[in-house]
Parts: C-alpha cells; sequence; structure tokens
C-alpha cells in the first residue's frame, strides 16, 4: 500500500465517500492513517491521540486490511479495552469497510480460554452427576443441551445465569488439556476457535489477551514468529490505550485470599457435587485406586485444620483493617512488622499446614493405580495440588519480608456473594520495562491510539509509563484534534462558589452536591450522566434523589443495578433519564444524540490518596526527588478528566453542557493545565444561583 492509496480512500469524493452513507470528510483521519502507514513501513512505534469524532477506527483499520490484502500472512493483531469497541469493530466497521473497498480478508475475534466449554470436561460431569444430567431443569442439564446446540462453546451465548463454580469445572483450561490426546480434539470449541485465528489476517482481542500472550512470549523466550496464546504476528494496534498501565498492572498482580484456596481445596473434596452443580469428589472417586487407603483420613485432617486457619486469618486481617477504619492497606517495609505481630502466627500456620496437605496429597496421587478411565481424574488432581501450592506460596512470599522486591505489597477486600474476604496482592511498581522488553522491542510496528494520551505534555506521563520509546526503533508521537464545534455546541461550567469538600464538611458538600445536581438536572429536563469519584457519595445523592426525580417523571438509574450493557441500553432509550455512575463510567459511554446532554463531574478525578498502587508509586517518585503530585497525581486525573468530558459529544449534531462541581479546577493554579488539556469550549463565568438559567438558555 502506498500514500496514494490512502488519499483514495479517504480524500474528498474518495472511495469512502461515495461508498459509505455517513461518511463525512475528516482531515485527521486522512493523515492518522497516514501517519499508521508510516508505521507499518518504517517498522516504528507510534502514539496517536486522535480526538473524538476523527474516526480512528478506520484509520487504522485500512492499513492493516491493504497488508493482509497484499500478503495474508502478514498478521495485524488489534487490541481495545472495552466489549463495546470489539463489536463496534467486528460488526460495524470491518464490514463497511469491506463493502467499500470491495475486497475481504480473514478477520477473528480472540477471547481468553477460559471463555470456551470443554467436552471432555462436560462429559465427565455428565457421567457423575446422571440424576441431574438429563432432568431438564439442572444446570448441568442445561449445559448439556447448551452444548449440543452451540456452534461456538462460549459462556456469552449460555442463556440465563450460569454458577462460577460450574463453569470453571467445565471450561476450557491449559493445565487439564489432553491437547491431541483427547477424544474430543476435532471436535473442541477452543481448538476450531485457534484453528480460525491461525487462518485470520486480522486478530481482534482485549488488551488482557494480548498481555498474557506477551508474558507468555518474554518468560519462555517465544518470537513472535511462533505460536503462543496468540498466533504469530508482527504488527499491532493498540486502541483506547489510555489504560494500558492499568490493565498490565493487573495482568502481573499476584494474589492471595482465602477465597481462593478453598475454592481450590474443595474441587479435590468437597467437589459440589450435591445438586448436580459439580463433579463429585475426586478423593473419593480416587479412593479405591489408592495402595494406601489410611492417608485418606490424614488429608481431610488438614483438610479441616487448614480451612479453618484460613478462616481465622481472614477474620483476624478483616478485624484489622475495620479496626483502623481502612478499605484497603499499603504493606511497607515500615509497618510490616506489627501486621506480622498481628496476623504472622496465624498466617504460617496456614502455610505450614497448607504444605503439609500438599504432601499428603502427593502421596496420596503417587499410590493411585488409577485405569484408563481414571487417569484425567488423577491428572485434575495434580493440577489443583499445583494450584493449591501456588496459592499457599504467595501468601508465604508476601509475609516474608526479606523474599521482598521492589514491587507492591497491599491488603484488600473482595466481596463474594455475602461473604467478604481479605487479599494479600503483590504488584508491580511498574510495568514499562516489561512492555519494553516483551512488547514494543519485539514487534515490526505498534501503533498505541486513544482520545485522551497527550497532557500537552509531548506524551511524557503517558509514554513513560509503558516505556516508550525503545532503543533503535523510531516513534512517532501526533495528536488530532476532534473536528467537532465544541465552542459553539458545548458550554462548560464550573461555578467559582462551589465548596471544597473536606472531612470536616463532608455532611454538607453532600447535601450541597444533591442540591446541585437536582437543580441542574431539572434544567435540563434529564438527560444527564452524573459521574463520581466516590461510591458512597454516589449512594447518598442518588437515594435522596431518586424519589424527587420520579415525581417529575425522570427515571433515575445506577451503576451496580444491573450488568454495565443492560444499564447502558435502558439510558440510550429513555432520553429524559439520569444515570449515576463512578469509575468504570468514566470512559466507553458512548450516547451521541439528545439522550445525553448533561455531562456532571461532582469532583475532579484525583485517584484517593490511601490507593495502594497509587500510594506506592507516588512514594517513589517522592523518594527520587520529583513531585509526586505533578508527575503523578495531577496528569492521572486529567486523563481521567479528559475521559469523562469526552462522553458528552459523540457526533457533529450532539450539544449540550458538562458541569464541574470543583472550583478547583478554576482556583487551584494546576486547575488551568487542566482545562487546557480539554477541546476549547464556550466556557462562561457563573455561580451556582445562575446555573438553572444558564442550562436551560443554552440547551433550549
Amino acid at each position: 500500500m502506498n500514500e496514494d492509496q490512502i488519499y483514495e480512500i479517504f480524500d474528498h469524493d474518495g472511495i469512502l465517500s461515495r461508498k459509505v452513507g455517513s461518511f463525512e470528510f475528516r482531515e485527521g483521519q486522512l493523515l492518522m492513517a497516514l501517519d499508521v502507514l508510516k508505521c507499518y513501513k518504517q517498522n516504528s512505534i507510534g502514539a496517536i491521540e486522535a480526538g473524538t469524532g476523527i474516526g480512528k477506527s478506520y484509520a487504522y483499520l485500512v492499513p492493516a486490511m491493504y497488508y493482509a490484502f497484499d500478503d495474508p500472512t502478514d498478521r495485524t493483531v488489534i487490541a481495545t479495552s472495552t466489549i463495546n469497541l470489539q463489536k463496534q469493530l467486528m460488526e460495524k466497521d470491518i464490514p463497511a469497510l469491506f463493502n467499500a473497498l470491495g475486497k475481504e480478508c480473514s478477520v477473528a475475534l480472540a477471547v481468553g480460554r477460559n471463555n470456551y466449554l470443554c467436552l471432555r470436561r462436560l462429559s465427565e460431569l455428565v457421567r457423575d452427576n446422571e440424576l441431574y444430567a438429563y432432568d431438564g431443569v439442572s444446570d448441568v442439564s442445561k449445559l448439556n443441551s447448551f452444548a449440543a446446540q452451540s456452534e461456538t462453546g462460549l459462556r456469552t451465548e449460555y442463556q440465563g445465569k450460569l454458577d462460577f463454580q460450574l463453569w470453571t469445572s467445565v471450561c476450557s483450561d491449559s493445565d487439564f488439556c489432553m491437547g491431541g490426546k483427547c477424544p474430543y480434539f476435532t471436535e473442541c470449541y477452543y481448538f476450531k476457535a485457534k484453528r480460525k485465528l491461525s487462518e485470520a489476517s486480522i486478530i481482534i482481542c482485549n488488551h488482557h489477551l494480548l498481555f498474557v500472550d506477551s508474558n507468555t512470549r518474554y518468560e519462555n523466550s517465544i518470537d513472535y514468529d511462533d505460536d503462543a496464546v496468540l498466533p504469530p504476528f508482527h504488527h499491532l494496534v493498540i486502541d483506547e490505550a489510555h489504560n494500558v498501565e492499568r490493565h498490565a498492572t493487573d495482568l502481573f498482580t499476584t494474589t492471595y485470599s482465602s477465597y481462593s484456596l478453598r475454592r481450590q481445596m474443595e474441587y479435590i473434596y468437597d467437589g459440589r457435587g450435591l445438586r448436580g452443580n459439580g463433579t463429585g469428589r475426586i478423593l473419593d472417586d480416587l479412593l479405591p485406586y489408592c495402595s494406601d487407603k489410611n492417608i485418606y483420613q490424614e488429608i481431610l485432617d488438614f483438610y479441616t485444620l487448614v480451612r479453618a486457619k484460613s478462616e481465622t486469618l481472614n477474620m483476624a486481617t478483616l478485624n484489622l483493617l475495620e479496626v483502623n477504619n481502612l478499605a484497603h492497606l499499603l504493606v511497607t517495609k515500615k509497618n510490616m512488622a506489627r501486621l506480622a505481630q498481628e496476623i504472622g502466627g496465624i498466617a504460617r500456620e496456614v502455610v505450614d499446614n497448607g504444605m503439609r496437605l500438599v504432601a499428603r496429597l502427593n502421596s496420596f496421587s503417587s499410590k493411585v493405580d488409577a485405569d484408563e478411565n481414571r487417569q484425567a481424574r488423577l491428572d485434575e488432581l495434580n493440577v489443583h495440588i499445583h494450584r493449591i501450592s501456588d496459592v499457599l506460596e504467595r501468601l508465604g512470599s508476601f509475609m516474608d519480608i526479606n523474599s521482598w522486591d521492589d514491587s507492591i505489597h497491599y491488603l484488600d477486600i473482595e466481596r463474594h456473594g455475602q461473604n467478604r474476604y481479605v487479599t494479600f496482592n503483590n504488584a508491580p511498581l511498574e510495568v514499562a520495562e516489561v512492555l519494553s522488553e516483551a512488547l514494543f522491542k519485539k514487534l515490526d510496528s505498534v501503533v498505541c491510539t486513544s482520545a485522551t494520551l497527550d497532557l500537552h505534555d509531548d506524551f511524557v506521563y503517558w509514554r513513560t509509563s509503558v516505556g516508550l520509546p525503545v532503543p533503535s526503533k523510531g516513534f512517532l508521537k501526533k495528536v488530532y484534534a476532534s473536528p467537532f464545534d465544541y465552542k459553539s455546541r458545548l458550554m462548560l461550567l464550573t461555578p467559582f462558589d462551589t465548596p471544597t469538600f473536606s472531612r470536616d464538611n463532608e455532611a454538607q458538600y453532600a447535601d450541597f452536591t444533591c442540591e446541585t445536581v437536582y437543580q441542574a438536572v431539572s434544567s435540563s429536563g434529564g438527560g444527564a450522566l452524573v459521574l463520581f469519584t466516590s461510591f458512597k457519595l454516589m449512594e447518598y445523592v442518588y437515594e435522596r434523589l431518586k424519589p424527587r426525580f420520579s415525581a417529575m417523571s425522570l427515571n433515575s438509574m445506577k451503576q451496580g443495578e444491573q450488568d454495565r450493557y443492560a444499564l447502558l441500553e435502558q439510558f440510550k432509550q429513555d432520553t429524559d433519564s439520569v444515570l449515576f455512575a463512578t469509575d468504570s463510567f468514566w470512559e466507553g459511554v458512548d450516547a451521541p444524540g439528545n439522550t445525553l446532554r448533561m455531562v456532571i463531574i461532582t469532583k475532579l478525578p484525583f485517584r484517593m490518596p490511601d490507593d495502594p498502587i497509587y500510594k506506592a508509586r507516588y512514594s517513589k517518585l517522592e523518594e527520587d526527588g520529583k513531585s509526586g503530585f505533578y508527575c503523578l497525581s495531577l496528569p492521572d486525573a486529567t486523563m481521567r478528566l479528559k475521559q469523562g468530558y469526552g462522553r458528552l459529544m459523540r457526533h457533529t449534531t450532539d450539544k449540550g453542557i458538562v458541569l464541574i462541581l470543583d472550583s478547583r479546577i478554576i482556583s487551584k493554579s494546576y486547575g488551568a493545565m487542566m482545562l487546557h488539556s480539554l477541546p476549547e469550549s464556550y466556557h462562561p463565568e457563573t455561580e451556582t444561583k445562575t446555573l438553572g438559567q444558564k442550562i436551560e438558555g443554552f440547551l433550549f
């Protein structure tokens, strides 16, 4: 492909103008496509900020397609952060481009292996639960019927709720896979999908799967010419690339909890065989084949002991956090002595007795003389023994301060049903080096794009966090502003008299937020997304305002009431509704038109100072003589603010208001930097008492 072809496709009266009815010429899109092509041709890395409305997906898809047209083996992987973007690419953008260009190449969606049903594991489940497997109403029966009808075996296609632990007992899992020796190998959903991936010239996946693949290659010295989690590839596009550091950190974080330990032990002993929800007890199945029957009771004794000790550890750690009014705790070498004093003894008992359980399980396994029909069951036992050992080692490593490196150790709380469990986590202090070595240095070309990468800092904040640039590879940086007319179609309101939140005025601040949100939403007639940085404040405002909005026939919705996709669909369909949300809804909300005419940002999105990963990275910057606020806190909040701001304008005809209820945006010196990062909009001076008048005057 050459530059002339880019112009023929994207320019005025080009192929897309003639063939795609909704297409509008955008200079930024054409220039971005030229940049992507340059990265392909020059084997370089590109960082491209493409403002909302640029049409960045077309800009990177066209070069990827033409490389595939010329050589179907010259594969491109496109990694996205959200399912919505994957669906847009697969169901809308790619078919539209194929139709316009009059050419096609093979495209496939890659999902994690655990999303596929394993037919062999299901057959064993059915065999061990025959009473439930054919009664028509049990989960096992429903799964069996699903397998008989499904072409993909994907969990997402299963209708209705599915017990998590049941699914983990029948999903495709590399540790349990028999490969070509499996009697179901030809029919296997996962391997059929993998064969389809190997034939595809363009693969769409999420960030997590990309990083699993790159880490697998890195740790096992697998080149990108060979198969790993993904097939061989040499070109990569990372869309929504502002999330790269966060998703890579999540992948490389290891965790212990009493829940994870108990779950692995239950697979062996409890088996969840009751009600047709599991595979039965592995130990009971294998006991007739074990030459030492006495060891069975020893295993049960240690199982009971370890489970009790792990629950005691969980309760003690929960109590420790609650007494100190903590939701999480960064564990440093300084405070580890106190933590060890509080829970060190019981943690050692969990590890020591757990390892004794592992030793007896290994002894049991070695003395099992299983026939061919039970070998898979023995293999399953050995996998769970290994996983129990791994979970225990994570706890032991966490408590052993002498084994610590520069990583981040912290305690957190997770919920499973009505129960809470403390997690012991070990996260990387930074991911830049591993991303550089495992990904950016190894591929021919990488294009990273998002609507929020640059903070008028030459991409310094973002690129430093992900390990760019890399030696010996070209690095292209470009910013293409949104083509939308923000100055006339978006009004930014930043009342100068809003109170500043503090612990002393928490109640007054919450009441102010309630009344101001009510005033603003009443003036807009709904169609509002209200973004919070605190679940507690969101709950309070929602509960206070829901009956008042109901009296106005405005439907109020809250994050967590139903799954994200269903919530957003309901919000888009009801043009006068109000959606209260936090965190993940600051990005990925695409509601063009009148259904979203106001975004209310209740507070600037600075991270909570006690967030363990943020706190550790902040402290490291300070230790190195840098400003944690200006090098981390401010740019991170600014990038999140840009994301929240970008929810409003999704189409050229959109019109609306962004209201920021945090006076720091205009009273603090750093506020100017944050405002400068946003698209230049109509920004009149205002105070809270005139909000309603300004909102009504602009919208109506």
